[in-house]
């Protein structure tokens, strides 16, 4: 087993081993025979590539004709509208901060009224927590009536609403919250027009909710508005978003489960004012 390892002298080969090296040399010949030919094959093809490429394309190339093209691919020119559109409407800011349409109601002295109501058994010295605020008109009545600095705070999930309020009132305190999220405590919770939209699936029981987060979070009682019926000169569109309330069934509802209740209807036809006190 360790002959050849130190360079020993090669046994010459046998004579088997001698036919197996000629035939794998034999075979050898054959594949590069035969490499060969298909390697001549290939260059007869190529040649005769190139002679079509020189004769067929590249001494001639082909012409095309415009007219056809735009046939082909312009049938029906597209026409273009050069009259620049109408730019969109600009609204007066004046209007966004002061017209009392912006928060649904028809007049100032319609808002005023309301807020005037609302405000029966209130005095400047208590706080006052305005649920629904929208542009927090609220305030700036307050303020004017009686002149002097009141504890006031407004929500509402409207955040353009309460943009306009901070630009109109700058140091008001407002917030971006739903009423069945309230937390803290107000001498007065109000809430002018809260009612007044059907746009809940069930306007009756989100109104019960409310009413009873507003009173949880009183500490001396709670005045809100309804209307009961329509305007004369409302518009057919505007009755399908507004909600009318049977005052009588209200006033039964609030008197059973919060028994200090007061109704007021003596300020305006078609509204009605609740207050709850504790």
């Amino acid at each position: 087993m360790f002959k050849n390892l130190f360079g020993s002298k090669k046994e010459e080969p046998t004579i088997k081993e001698n036919q197996v090296q000629n035939e794998v040399l034999d075979q050898t010949t054959s594949l590069d025979q035969l490499t060969e030919s298909y390697e001549d094959a290939a260059l007869e093809d190529l040649s005769e590539w190139d002679v079509t490429l020189e004769d067929g394309l590249l001494d001639e190339p082909a012409e095309f004709d415009a007219d056809e093209l735009t046939e082909l691919y312009v049938n029906e020119p597209t026409e273009f509208d050069d009259e620049p559109e109408d730019p969109a409407p600009k609204i007066d800011p004046e209007y966004l901060l002061n017209a009392p349409q912006i928060v649904g109601w028809s007049s100032v002295q319609e808002q005023e009224l309301l807020f005037s109501a609302l405000l029966l058994f209130y005095s400047p010295e208590m706080s006052i927590l305005d649920a629904g605020c929208g542009r927090a008109d609220l305030y700036g009545y307050l303020t004017k009536v009686f002149q002097t600095e009141i504890s006031y705070k407004g929500i509402d999930y409207n955040p353009n609403l309460l943009m306009f309020a901070k630009e109109k009132y700058p140091s008001v305190n407002v917030s971006s919250l739903d009423i069945l999220n309230l937390s803290e405590t107000h001498d007065w919770v109000v809430g002018s027009g809260l009612f007044n939209i059907n746009d809940q699936k069930d306007l009756t029981e989100y109104a019960k909710q409310c009413i009873d987060k507003m009173y949880e979070s009183a500490n001396i009682g709670i005045a809100f508005n309804m209307l009961t019926g329509y305007p004369d000169d409302i518009a057919d569109e505007d009755k399908a978003v507004l909600a009318p309330h049977n005052p009588s069934v209200w006033l039964d509802y609030l008197i059973e489960k919060y028994t200090k209740v007061i109704c007021r209807t003596d300020y305006m036809l078609g509204d009605v004012t609740f207050f709850i006190l504790k």
